[in-house]
Protein backbone atom coordinates (compact mmCIF):
# COMPACT_ATOMS: atom_id res chain seq x y z
CA UNK A 1 0.00 0.00 0.00
CA UNK A 2 1.17 3.33 -0.93
CA UNK A 3 1.23 6.19 1.78
CA UNK A 4 2.04 9.86 1.79
CA UNK A 5 3.57 12.22 3.78
CA UNK A 6 3.74 16.18 2.89
CA UNK A 7 6.05 18.26 5.05
CA UNK A 8 6.67 22.39 5.51
CA UNK A 9 9.85 24.17 6.45
CA UNK A 10 9.81 26.26 9.79
CA UNK A 11 12.70 28.96 9.92
CA UNK A 12 13.92 30.72 13.15
CA UNK A 13 15.09 34.18 13.23
CA UNK A 14 18.24 33.30 11.36
CA UNK A 15 16.28 31.88 8.88
CA UNK A 16 17.70 28.73 9.77
CA UNK A 17 15.58 25.59 9.19
CA UNK A 18 14.31 25.23 13.08
CA UNK A 19 11.76 22.30 11.56
CA UNK A 20 9.21 20.68 9.59
CA UNK A 21 5.74 20.27 10.19
CA UNK A 22 4.56 17.17 9.13
CA UNK A 23 0.83 17.16 7.35
CA UNK A 24 -1.14 13.32 6.62
CA UNK A 25 -1.99 12.67 3.32
CA UNK A 26 -4.49 10.32 2.34
CA UNK A 27 -3.05 9.57 -0.91
CA UNK A 28 -1.99 11.49 -4.06
CA UNK A 29 -6.10 11.88 -5.50
CA UNK A 30 -7.37 13.81 -1.96
CA UNK A 31 -7.82 16.71 -0.04
CA UNK A 32 -7.15 16.37 3.63
CA UNK A 33 -10.91 17.53 4.21
CA UNK A 34 -12.77 15.50 5.97
CA UNK A 35 -10.52 13.28 8.13
CA UNK A 36 -10.87 12.37 11.67
CA UNK A 37 -8.19 13.68 13.70
CA UNK A 38 -7.25 10.97 15.48
CA UNK A 39 -7.09 8.91 12.18
CA UNK A 40 -5.08 11.18 10.59
CA UNK A 41 -2.48 11.42 13.43
CA UNK A 42 -2.07 8.12 13.81
CA UNK A 43 -1.78 7.00 10.54
CA UNK A 44 0.87 9.96 10.36
CA UNK A 45 3.23 8.58 12.70
CA UNK A 46 2.63 4.93 11.70
CA UNK A 47 4.09 6.11 8.38
CA UNK A 48 6.89 8.29 9.75
CA UNK A 49 7.98 5.33 12.07
CA UNK A 50 7.66 2.74 9.90
CA UNK A 51 7.40 3.39 6.22
CA UNK A 52 9.84 6.29 5.96
CA UNK A 53 13.12 7.31 8.07
CA UNK A 54 12.08 9.50 11.04
CA UNK A 55 15.17 11.28 10.84
CA UNK A 56 15.43 11.70 7.52
CA UNK A 57 11.96 13.20 6.68
CA UNK A 58 12.66 16.30 8.88
CA UNK A 59 16.35 16.57 8.46
CA UNK A 60 17.27 15.90 11.86
CA UNK A 61 15.48 18.80 12.89
CA UNK A 62 12.06 18.84 14.97
CA UNK A 63 9.03 17.43 13.43
CA UNK A 64 5.85 19.73 13.99
CA UNK A 65 3.11 16.72 14.53
CA UNK A 66 -0.87 17.76 15.35
CA UNK A 67 -1.98 15.57 18.41
CA UNK A 68 -5.97 15.62 19.27
CA UNK A 69 -7.26 15.77 22.62
CA UNK A 70 -8.14 11.87 22.95
CA UNK A 71 -4.06 10.93 21.17
CA UNK A 72 -2.90 12.87 24.11
CA UNK A 73 -4.76 11.75 26.79
CA UNK A 74 -3.91 8.37 25.34
CA UNK A 75 0.40 9.55 25.61
CA UNK A 76 0.36 9.03 22.54
CA UNK A 77 3.37 11.34 21.46
CA UNK A 78 5.64 9.13 23.86
CA UNK A 79 5.78 6.54 21.38
CA UNK A 80 8.14 9.33 19.37
CA UNK A 81 11.55 10.44 20.30
CA UNK A 82 11.74 13.61 22.45
CA UNK A 83 14.28 14.81 20.74
CA UNK A 84 12.83 15.75 17.34
CA UNK A 85 9.22 15.73 18.54
CA UNK A 86 7.00 19.17 19.29
CA UNK A 87 3.94 18.63 20.02
CA UNK A 88 1.19 20.49 18.40
CA UNK A 89 -2.00 20.93 20.50
CA UNK A 90 -4.62 21.10 18.23
CA UNK A 91 -6.99 23.75 18.58
CA UNK A 92 -10.39 22.04 19.05
CA UNK A 93 -9.05 20.54 22.26
CA UNK A 94 -10.87 20.91 25.26
CA UNK A 95 -8.97 22.71 28.07
CA UNK A 96 -10.04 19.94 30.71
CA UNK A 97 -8.03 19.40 33.91
CA UNK A 98 -7.22 15.89 32.28
CA UNK A 99 -5.42 17.38 29.29
CA UNK A 100 -3.79 19.58 31.05
CA UNK A 101 -2.30 17.38 33.15
CA UNK A 102 -1.20 14.98 30.60
CA UNK A 103 0.50 17.87 29.01
CA UNK A 104 2.84 18.20 32.17
CA UNK A 105 4.08 14.83 32.05
CA UNK A 106 5.15 15.42 28.40
CA UNK A 107 7.14 18.45 29.47
CA UNK A 108 8.72 17.08 32.48
CA UNK A 109 9.40 13.69 29.87
CA UNK A 110 11.29 16.87 27.94
CA UNK A 111 8.82 16.66 24.79
CA UNK A 112 8.56 20.56 23.23
CA UNK A 113 4.75 21.43 23.35
CA UNK A 114 3.71 24.24 20.84
CA UNK A 115 -0.13 25.89 20.81
CA UNK A 116 -1.76 25.54 16.52
CA UNK A 117 -3.78 27.96 15.28
CA UNK A 118 -3.62 30.00 19.04
CA UNK A 119 -6.62 32.42 19.54
CA UNK A 120 -6.47 34.37 23.07
CA UNK A 121 -8.46 33.47 25.57
CA UNK A 122 -8.51 33.77 29.86
CA UNK A 123 -8.74 30.09 30.09
CA UNK A 124 -5.51 29.05 28.26
CA UNK A 125 -3.67 30.54 31.15
CA UNK A 126 -2.74 27.70 33.01
CA UNK A 127 -2.38 25.75 29.79
CA UNK A 128 0.19 27.92 28.24
CA UNK A 129 2.51 27.47 30.92
CA UNK A 130 3.31 24.38 29.64
CA UNK A 131 4.01 25.01 25.98
CA UNK A 132 7.29 26.30 24.83
CA UNK A 133 5.91 27.64 21.61
CA UNK A 134 2.70 29.27 20.26
CA UNK A 135 1.52 29.23 16.62
CA UNK A 136 -0.16 32.04 15.50
CA UNK A 137 -2.22 32.35 11.68
CA UNK A 138 -0.31 35.31 10.84
CA UNK A 139 -2.50 37.32 8.49
CA UNK A 140 -6.13 35.66 10.87
CA UNK A 141 -5.12 37.48 13.90
CA UNK A 142 -5.82 41.08 14.39
CA UNK A 143 -1.87 42.88 14.75
CA UNK A 144 -2.77 44.70 17.79
CA UNK A 145 -4.07 41.50 19.54
CA UNK A 146 -0.52 39.81 18.89
CA UNK A 147 1.40 42.69 19.79
CA UNK A 148 -0.57 41.95 23.09
CA UNK A 149 -0.06 38.31 23.13
CA UNK A 150 3.50 38.98 22.52
CA UNK A 151 3.98 41.53 25.66
CA UNK A 152 2.57 38.94 27.80
CA UNK A 153 3.48 36.35 27.03
CA UNK A 154 6.75 36.47 25.13
CA UNK A 155 9.00 35.94 27.68
CA UNK A 156 7.51 32.86 28.82
CA UNK A 157 7.52 31.20 25.32
CA UNK A 158 8.48 31.17 21.82
CA UNK A 159 6.10 32.42 18.98
CA UNK A 160 5.84 30.92 15.50
CA UNK A 161 4.28 33.30 12.90
CA UNK A 162 2.06 30.54 10.22
CA UNK A 163 1.10 31.67 7.01
CA UNK A 164 3.83 34.20 6.08
CA UNK A 165 3.26 35.39 2.57
CA UNK A 166 5.55 38.13 1.96
CA UNK A 167 8.80 39.55 2.31
CA UNK A 168 6.60 42.39 4.00
CA UNK A 169 4.92 39.62 6.24
CA UNK A 170 8.02 38.45 7.47
CA UNK A 171 9.74 42.19 8.46
CA UNK A 172 6.88 42.76 10.25
CA UNK A 173 6.67 39.77 12.08
CA UNK A 174 10.54 40.10 12.78
CA UNK A 175 9.65 43.27 14.32
CA UNK A 176 6.74 42.43 16.27
CA UNK A 177 9.46 39.28 18.48
CA UNK A 178 8.23 36.45 16.45
CA UNK A 179 10.75 33.78 16.78
CA UNK A 180 9.81 31.17 13.95
CA UNK A 181 8.12 31.49 10.89
CA UNK A 182 6.16 29.18 8.35
CA UNK A 183 4.60 29.73 4.93
CA UNK A 184 4.70 30.30 1.63
CA UNK A 185 7.20 33.05 1.20
CA UNK A 186 10.19 30.41 2.25
CA UNK A 187 8.85 27.73 -0.15
CA UNK A 188 10.03 30.44 -2.81
CA UNK A 189 12.26 32.90 -1.46
CA UNK A 190 12.10 36.24 -2.81
CA UNK A 191 14.63 37.23 -5.46
CA UNK A 192 18.28 37.81 -4.61
CA UNK A 193 19.00 41.31 -5.81
CA UNK A 194 22.16 42.12 -6.17
CA UNK A 195 23.17 38.84 -8.05
CA UNK A 196 23.59 38.20 -11.80
CA UNK A 197 24.80 35.47 -13.62
CA UNK A 198 28.25 37.17 -13.99
CA UNK A 199 29.09 35.95 -9.91
CA UNK A 200 29.07 32.48 -11.11
CA UNK A 201 32.88 30.66 -11.27
CA UNK A 202 33.79 31.70 -14.87
CA UNK A 203 35.99 28.63 -14.74
CA UNK A 204 32.70 26.34 -14.36
CA UNK A 205 31.46 28.28 -17.33
CA UNK A 206 34.42 27.42 -19.29
CA UNK A 207 34.51 23.53 -18.37
CA UNK A 208 30.54 23.06 -18.99
CA UNK A 209 31.84 24.42 -22.53
CA UNK A 210 34.19 22.26 -22.87
CA UNK A 211 31.64 19.38 -21.72
CA UNK A 212 29.81 20.15 -24.54
CA UNK A 213 32.01 18.61 -26.83
CA UNK A 214 31.05 15.25 -27.88
CA UNK A 215 35.05 13.71 -26.81
CA UNK A 216 35.47 16.25 -24.10
CA UNK A 217 39.42 16.94 -23.48
CA UNK A 218 40.15 16.07 -19.61
CA UNK A 219 43.62 17.28 -20.00
CA UNK A 220 42.09 21.07 -20.62
CA UNK A 221 39.16 20.40 -17.95
CA UNK A 222 42.36 19.25 -15.37
CA UNK A 223 44.13 22.72 -15.98
CA UNK A 224 40.99 25.13 -15.61
CA UNK A 225 41.00 23.07 -12.38
CA UNK A 226 44.16 22.88 -11.01
CA UNK A 227 44.21 26.76 -10.83
CA UNK A 228 41.31 27.08 -8.85
CA UNK A 229 41.79 26.39 -4.70
CA UNK A 230 38.21 25.66 -4.26
CA UNK A 231 36.88 23.75 -7.21
CA UNK A 232 40.17 21.34 -6.79
CA UNK A 233 39.60 20.85 -3.32
CA UNK A 234 35.59 19.80 -3.93
CA UNK A 235 36.62 17.72 -7.15
CA UNK A 236 38.80 15.53 -4.92
CA UNK A 237 36.51 15.16 -1.57
CA UNK A 238 33.66 14.22 -4.35
CA UNK A 239 35.91 11.63 -6.36
CA UNK A 240 36.89 10.20 -2.56
CA UNK A 241 32.85 10.15 -1.40
CA UNK A 242 30.85 7.75 0.14
CA UNK A 243 29.00 8.16 -3.56
CA UNK A 244 32.43 6.77 -5.59
CA UNK A 245 34.15 4.24 -2.55
CA UNK A 246 37.45 5.43 -0.93
CA UNK A 247 39.43 2.09 -1.51
CA UNK A 248 42.41 4.11 -3.62
CA UNK A 249 42.40 7.48 -2.31
CA UNK A 250 42.77 10.18 -5.23
CA UNK A 251 45.58 12.54 -5.07
CA UNK A 252 45.49 14.02 -8.98
CA UNK A 253 42.68 16.20 -10.58
CA UNK A 254 43.11 13.74 -13.65
CA UNK A 255 42.29 10.86 -12.07
CA UNK A 256 39.45 12.47 -10.17
CA UNK A 257 38.16 13.44 -13.36
CA UNK A 258 38.65 9.80 -14.74
CA UNK A 259 37.18 8.36 -11.51
CA UNK A 260 34.10 10.54 -11.75
CA UNK A 261 33.36 10.22 -15.64
CA UNK A 262 32.02 12.55 -17.95
CA UNK A 263 28.39 12.12 -17.19
CA UNK A 264 29.37 12.12 -13.07
CA UNK A 265 31.67 15.61 -14.33
CA UNK A 266 28.51 17.15 -15.11
CA UNK A 267 26.61 16.94 -12.87
CA UNK A 268 29.17 17.95 -10.34
CA UNK A 269 29.69 21.29 -12.04
CA UNK A 270 26.61 21.94 -11.84
CA UNK A 271 26.40 21.43 -8.40
CA UNK A 272 29.11 23.78 -8.02
CA UNK A 273 27.29 26.49 -9.85
CA UNK A 274 24.16 26.28 -7.84
CA UNK A 275 26.33 26.09 -4.52
CA UNK A 276 28.39 28.81 -5.75
CA UNK A 277 25.24 31.37 -4.80
CA UNK A 278 23.61 29.88 -2.06
CA UNK A 279 23.39 32.44 0.72
CA UNK A 280 21.27 31.86 3.91
CA UNK A 281 18.04 33.47 2.77
CA UNK A 282 17.62 30.73 -0.38
CA UNK A 283 19.10 27.74 1.43
CA UNK A 284 16.08 26.39 1.73
CA UNK A 285 15.01 27.16 -2.07
CA UNK A 286 18.76 25.19 -3.17
CA UNK A 287 17.64 22.37 -1.01
CA UNK A 288 14.38 22.08 -2.64
CA UNK A 289 15.96 22.30 -6.05
CA UNK A 290 19.15 19.68 -5.33
CA UNK A 291 15.68 17.33 -4.22
CA UNK A 292 13.99 17.98 -7.66
CA UNK A 293 17.16 17.78 -9.64
CA UNK A 294 17.52 13.60 -7.92
CA UNK A 295 13.99 12.93 -8.50
CA UNK A 296 13.70 13.66 -11.63
CA UNK A 297 17.24 11.80 -12.58
CA UNK A 298 15.27 9.00 -10.57
CA UNK A 299 12.27 8.78 -12.84
CA UNK A 300 14.33 8.79 -15.87
CA UNK A 301 16.74 6.27 -15.38
CA UNK A 302 13.53 3.94 -13.50
CA UNK A 303 11.38 4.86 -17.20
CA UNK A 304 13.88 3.26 -19.29
CA UNK A 305 15.33 7.12 -20.07
CA UNK A 306 18.86 5.96 -19.39
CA UNK A 307 20.25 8.33 -22.53
CA UNK A 308 18.25 11.29 -20.91
CA UNK A 309 18.59 11.20 -17.16
CA UNK A 310 21.14 13.87 -17.26
CA UNK A 311 19.35 15.97 -18.94
CA UNK A 312 16.03 15.07 -16.28
CA UNK A 313 18.51 16.20 -13.52
CA UNK A 314 19.49 19.56 -14.59
CA UNK A 315 16.21 20.67 -15.41
CA UNK A 316 15.53 19.96 -11.50
CA UNK A 317 18.63 21.65 -10.59
CA UNK A 318 18.12 24.72 -12.32
CA UNK A 319 14.00 24.98 -12.05
CA UNK A 320 14.84 28.12 -9.49
CA UNK A 321 17.77 29.33 -10.91
CA UNK A 322 15.70 32.41 -11.71
CA UNK A 323 14.33 33.21 -7.91
CA UNK A 324 18.05 32.65 -7.12
CA UNK A 325 19.85 34.94 -9.56
CA UNK A 326 16.68 37.26 -9.44
CA UNK A 327 17.03 37.70 -13.10
CA UNK A 328 14.72 36.27 -16.63
CA UNK A 329 15.29 32.82 -17.52
CA UNK A 330 15.60 34.11 -21.16
CA UNK A 331 18.69 36.04 -19.64
CA UNK A 332 20.06 33.41 -17.69
CA UNK A 333 19.98 30.34 -19.88
CA UNK A 334 21.64 31.46 -22.76
CA UNK A 335 25.04 31.30 -21.35
CA UNK A 336 24.48 27.71 -19.20
CA UNK A 337 25.57 25.58 -22.30
CA UNK A 338 22.17 23.93 -21.29
CA UNK A 339 20.80 21.41 -24.23
CA UNK A 340 17.43 22.63 -26.21
CA UNK A 341 15.61 20.52 -24.06
CA UNK A 342 16.41 21.33 -20.72
CA UNK A 343 15.88 25.03 -22.22
CA UNK A 344 12.33 24.14 -23.55
CA UNK A 345 11.68 22.60 -20.10
CA UNK A 346 13.02 25.59 -17.89
CA UNK A 347 11.04 28.15 -20.43
CA UNK A 348 7.66 26.52 -21.67
CA UNK A 349 6.83 23.11 -19.65
CA UNK A 350 5.65 21.94 -22.48
CA UNK A 351 8.06 18.55 -23.25
CA UNK A 352 7.71 15.76 -21.08
CA UNK A 353 10.81 16.90 -18.72
CA UNK A 354 9.11 20.10 -18.27
CA UNK A 355 5.45 18.35 -17.35
CA UNK A 356 7.39 16.20 -14.90
CA UNK A 357 9.33 19.09 -13.03
CA UNK A 358 5.84 20.88 -13.14
CA UNK A 359 4.17 17.52 -11.58
CA UNK A 360 6.66 17.75 -8.57
CA UNK A 361 6.37 21.28 -7.62
CA UNK A 362 2.51 20.93 -7.60
CA UNK A 363 3.76 17.68 -5.10
CA UNK A 364 6.00 19.66 -2.81
CA UNK A 365 2.90 21.98 -2.09
CA UNK A 366 0.58 19.14 -1.72
CA UNK A 367 -1.43 20.51 -4.67
CA UNK A 368 -3.21 17.21 -4.87
CA UNK A 369 -6.55 18.73 -6.69
CA UNK A 370 -3.71 19.70 -9.73
CA UNK A 371 -2.31 16.00 -9.27
CA UNK A 372 -5.32 14.39 -10.70
CA UNK A 373 -4.55 15.82 -14.02
CA UNK A 374 -1.00 13.95 -14.66
CA UNK A 375 -0.68 12.36 -16.96
CA UNK A 376 0.07 8.82 -16.93
CA UNK A 377 2.22 8.21 -19.80
CA UNK A 378 4.60 10.59 -18.17
CA UNK A 379 7.39 8.38 -16.74
CA UNK A 380 5.74 6.74 -13.49
CA UNK A 381 2.62 6.45 -11.91
CA UNK A 382 1.85 8.71 -9.45
CA UNK A 383 1.67 6.64 -6.65
CA UNK A 384 5.52 5.72 -6.52
CA UNK A 385 6.51 9.40 -5.88
CA UNK A 386 6.40 9.14 -2.15
CA UNK A 387 9.17 6.35 -2.40
CA UNK A 388 10.99 8.53 -5.13
CA UNK A 389 11.06 11.94 -2.59
CA UNK A 390 12.19 10.42 0.07
CA UNK A 391 14.84 8.21 -1.69
CA UNK A 392 15.56 11.98 -3.27
CA UNK A 393 15.86 13.60 0.25
CA UNK A 394 18.13 10.89 1.99
CA UNK A 395 20.86 11.58 -1.18
CA UNK A 396 20.78 15.13 -0.68
CA UNK A 397 21.58 14.62 3.18
CA UNK A 398 24.49 12.53 1.99
CA UNK A 399 25.54 15.14 -0.62
CA UNK A 400 24.93 18.21 2.53
CA UNK A 401 27.31 15.87 4.75
CA UNK A 402 30.48 15.43 2.03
Amino acid sequence: MDVFVARQPIFDRKLNVFGYELLYRKSMNNFYEGTDDNQATAELINHALFSFRFRELTDNTKAFINFSEDLLVKEIPLLLPKDLLVVEILERVNNSEQLLMKCRKLKEEGYLLALDDFVFHESYDSLIQEVGIIKVEYPVIDKQEQRMLLRKYGKKVKFLAEKVETREDFQEAMEMGYDYFQGYFFSKPVMMKEKDIASINGNLIRIIHELQNEEPNYQKITEIIEIDVGLSYKLLRMANSIFFGSMNPIHSIKTALVRLGTTEIRKWIYLMMLKDIQRIENKELIKLSLIRAKMLEIMAQRSGLKNQHLEYFMTGLFSSIDVLLGKPLSEILPDMALTEQITKALLYRDNDMGKALNYILHFEQGDWEYLDTYDKNILLPKESFMEIYVEALSWVIKLEVN
